[in-house]
């Protein structure tokens, strides 16, 4: 597994297991210090915003959880990138892309422009979709337990 320092953990409570992981709840952070204090980048005041509701996650265990437990979960810092270039990235890639190409072939006051954009996010859509139904279990967060001292 990756080394500590490149791993994202989190912290849940079980909720509900069943055979080979359980559900977890995850209190969402309010991000840095700096947002805590109101200033920086505005993660807090999203996170204000929309309430530190629990988020719930499927995880898989080797081994049987108990209902309220708390369990740490983990994610490689470089499959997060991945799949948010995944989700993001291709979508608008190619909606850029095939509106680029439109502009190019039809001229920028074209309605051909929109219609080559629109077409760009539906098939980057369908390609995100694709690439997360075949590679998908890279991208989930998997039980940390965290070797012994």
């Amino acid at each position: 597994m990756a080394s500590e320092s490149r791993l994202l953990i989190a912290e849940g409570r079980v909720i509900a297991p069943f055979e080979g992981g359980a559900w977890v709840d995850f209190t969402p952070l309010a991000g840095c210090q700096g947002c805590a204090a109101s200033q920086g980048c505005g993660t807090g005041l999203w996170a204000r915003w929309r309430g530190a509701r629990p988020r719930r996650l499927a995880i898989e265990s080797p081994r049987p959880l108990a209902a309220g437990e708390r369990v740490a979960v983990a994610l490689p810092a470089r499959r997060l990138v991945q799949g948010a270039l995944s989700l993001y990235g291709l979508p608008l890639g190619a909606g850029l892309g095939l509106g680029a190409w439109g502009e190019w072939r039809f001229g920028a006051d074209s309605p051909v422009v929109i219609l080559a954009l629109l077409a760009g996010l539906a098939l980057g859509a369908g390609l995100s979709r694709l690439v997360a139904g075949h590679h998908g279990a890279r991208y989930r967060p998997r039980l940390h337990e965290p070797p012994p001292s």
